[in-house]
Order: structure tokens, then C-alpha cells, then sequence
């Protein structure tokens, strides 16, 4: 058999990392600025649609949520584990990054069980938990528990409810597939994607509140102690 008889052939992306119209040498021969479709291209997965078109009818495809953030406190911390993470999870779907989205969410949802469980104060003999009471009673501090462990402490503690655990469960179980199984093929990644950011916002919610009165947005009370601690929010003069 002739060495040409024993070649075989197979696709080949070339430069699959590469943005030409930027990198060099590449760039340096280009006459024309860089035009935006092509960074939207990008942006984008490969085969998928990256005209504006696509971008707007991905973005009604996920912005299907039950529960809205309508409001956030603006508070740096809220801000950057929270709302901005959510909000690029959203951009991430947009241009087809479905495991963006997904592994976004996971760190949303993550964020959220520890903040519910700061803002629930947790006592024993009627003192609030320290790190050391947390590493004896489930062996580590509570932020260092594996997130299936945390979601059944604050289920049992009834810090959240079944629809909640619901939710936290949903997100951890898409994003542990997708994100640790080689095995996991991607038919139902953007169906899965959008699934996880739901329960994403319906836990962020759950944990600012945003109950709406007389024109008035009503925080959770315990998320306005936490406001209070870093020194973020002021009553209201008018009701004093």
C-alpha cells in the first residue's frame, strides 16, 4: 500500500481563536476600520446568526422569565456578584454562548446561597454563628460547602422554600453536566441555558425582594439590615 493510499483527511478550523482583523501580521494590511458586524461575528459561535437580527430574536428568546429584576439596590457587592454576572449571562446567549450563560448562572447562584445565608444571621445558643461554630458543626465555613450542601442547610433552616431549592437544585444539575461531563453532548444547550437563567433571576429576586406598594419598591427586610451594615441605605425623611 502507497503512503497516498494511507492518508486521510479531516475539517479543520484554521485560527479558530483568532480575530484576523486585529491580530497581526493580519491587521497591519487592512485599509479600513474595523467594521462591527465583524466583531458581532466574533463575538458569536461559529454557525450561529450574527447579524443584529440574531441578536435581538436570541435576546426575546431568554428574556422569558417569570420573575424579573425589575430593581437593584446599587450596592458594589450586589452589583458584581449579582446583577452584572446575570446580566452578561444574558449577552452571553445573545451571541450563542449557551455554557456562558450556564456556568454565569452556577456563579449567580452560588453568590445568592451565600448571601441569603449572611442575611439570615444564623445563631446558635442565641448567638450569631462564627466561622469556627460553622467548621464545627459541617466541617468548613459555610461560603467553603460544596453548593448542594448549602441549598440543604438553608432548605432546612427554612431560609428557602421548596420552589426555591427547586430552582438552586436546576441550576447546579445543568451546569455540573455541561461544564464537568465530557460524555454531555449539547442537543439541548440553549433550551438548558435558558432554563438555568430563569431560576438564576427567580433566586436573585428572592434574595433582594422587590415587592412594589403605592409606587413605592419594598426590599426584604433582612437585605435592608444587610444595606444598613455598609452603610447604603437611609430611611425615608418623608415617612419619619
Amino acid at each position: 500500500m502507497s503512503e497516498k493510499e494511507d492518508e486521510k483527511l479531516i475539517g479543520t478550523y484554521i485560527n479558530p481563536l483568532a480575530f484576523l482583523e486585529v491580530d497581526e501580521p493580519w491587521a497591519s494590511h487592512l485599509e479600513k476600520p474595523i467594521a462591527p458586524e465583524n466583531i458581532l461575528k466574533y463575538m458569536c459561535t461559529p454557525g450561529v446568526n450574527s447579524n443584529v437580527e440574531g441578536f435581538i430574536e436570541r435576546y426575546k428568546e431568554i428574556s422569558r422569565e417569570k420573575t424579573r429584576l425589575f430593581a437593584a439596590p446599587v450596592e458594589d457587592r450586589i452589583l458584581e456578584k449579582l446583577v452584572w454576572p446575570l446580566r452578561h449571562s444574558k449577552a452571553c446567549y445573545m451571541a450563542g454562548n449557551y455554557l456562558g450563560t450556564i456556568a454565569l448562572c452556577g456563579m449567580v447562584s452560588e453568590m445568592v446561597s451565600i448571601l441569603l445565608y449572611e442575611l439570615s444571621e444564623f445563631q446558635i445558643n442565641n448567638c450569631r454563628m462564627t466561622t469556627s461554630d460553622e467548621k464545627a458543626l459541617w466541617g468548613s465555613s459555610f461560603e467553603k460547602l460544596g453548593q448542594d450542601k448549602r441549598v440543604k442547610i438553608l432548605h432546612v433552616y427554612n431560609i428557602i422554600n421548596d420552589e426555591t431549592q427547586a430552582h438552586f437544585d436546576l441550576i447546579r444539575t445543568v451546569r455540573r453536566k455541561y461544564l464537568h461531563l465530557w460524555s454531555q453532548d449539547h442537543d439541548s444547550l440553549p433550551k438548558d441555558a435558558v432554563r438555568t437563567f430563569t431560576s438564576a433571576a427567580a433566586v436573585v429576586v428572592k434574595a433582594i425582594g422587590q415587592d412594589v406598594r403605592e409606587g413605592k419598591i419594598y426590599l426584604n427586610p433582612p437585605l435592608v439590615k444587610y444595606l444598613e451594615r455598609k452603610g447604603k441605605y437611609a430611611p425615608d425623611e418623608d415617612n419619619d
